[in-house]
């Protein structure tokens, strides 16, 4: 079955509708399949975002554009997958100067609306937090919003003393090893003022907690973005949890949608129960096929 014939059975129930609301609402449903979803990735030279980003993605990694010395603008990455795309933006900056500082201060808070959820890489051996938290609390200022788009990732986790402890055939920490990663966590929840989304400790190199990572990821995203992600993510964190979660995504999505158009209308009362009905059958017709479109 073809996408067009399966986008054709998603909006067969809307047949009830005026033509030219069916002709609104079907390109409102095309714009939620093919929404292209942007992560931006901040944290300080050698976090390893480059690391995890090849850990986490499947899709080869093409730049659309590059930082250049006189504007300094963040490197834009296509995550293409199918017909699927994701962009990575690489915020770079934090703790460079106070200078530059500013000015990324600046660019990224024209940015900010532009992204779905940012990923703020922090070595897990990194114990120079200040310019981080700095830079956090003036982009992001109390009651200013978008917080709830952070994620804070602890990465090179394996990379923590003692280091040597660090168990290769087990791929985990040792004790002491957990209990300086947990201290790290803690610190960093009450340095950032404990952010609204989880802290994650990983270890790209080695895999570690990277399957938990994606898990937070997918429940930290938008829901108009979790469909797109979860066709570059790589296929072993691609779980049945994580489909699940996506394809639950895409029916709320849906139904949102819908409603958010039909309520620009002033419906009589007796045809409310009838929309209801329809947007329900939408929805139900979109988590089933869901697979054909991701």
């Amino acid at each position: 079955m073809s996408n067009g014939s399966v986008f054709d059975k998603l909006c067969s129930p809307l047949g009830i509708l005026p033509p030219v609301l069916v002709q609104e609402i079907t390109q409102r449903l095309r714009n939620v399949i093919n929404y292209q979803p942007v992560i931006g990735i901040m944290g300080k030279t050698g976090a390893g975002k480059s690391s995890l980003c090849n850990a986490l993605f499947r899709s080869t990694v093409s730049a659309v554009s590059h930082t250049t010395a006189c504007t300094r603008e963040p490197q834009r990455f296509t995550l293409q997958a199918g017909e699927r795309q994701v962009t990575l933006i690489d915020l770079p900056g934090v703790g460079e100067s106070p200078e530059r500082d500013e000015e990324y201060q600046a660019l990224y808070q024209r940015l900010w609306p532009e992204l779905d959820l940012v990923l703020w890489l922090i070595k897990a051996d990194d114990r120079a937090l200040t310019p981080d938290c700095d830079f956090y609390f003036r982009m992001l200022s109390p009651g200013a919003g978008g917080r709830d788009k952070v994620l804070f990732v602890l990465t090179q986790s394996d990379k923590v003393e003692p280091s040597r402890e660090w168990s290769g055939f087990l791929n985990q920490p040792s004790e002491q090893q957990l209990t300086h990663l947990e201290e790290k966590q803690r610190a960093v929840c009450s340095l950032f003022n404990h952010p609204v989304l989880p802290v994650i400790t990983v270890s790209a190199a080695t895999g570690w907690h990277l399957p938990e990572l994606v898990e937070v990821l997918f429940r930290s995203l938008p829901a108009r973005a979790s469909s797109a992600v979860s066709s570059v993510i790589r296929p072993q964190y691609r779980t049945q949890k994580i489909e699940a979660q996506a394809q639950q995504d895409f029916g709320d999505t849906v139904s949102d949608v819908m409603t958010h158009t039909l309520s620009e209308l002033s419906l009589p009362g007796a045809v409310t129960v009838v929309v209801s009905t329809m947007i329900n059958a939408v929805v139900s017709v979109a988590r089933s096929v869901w697979r054909f479109f991701f």
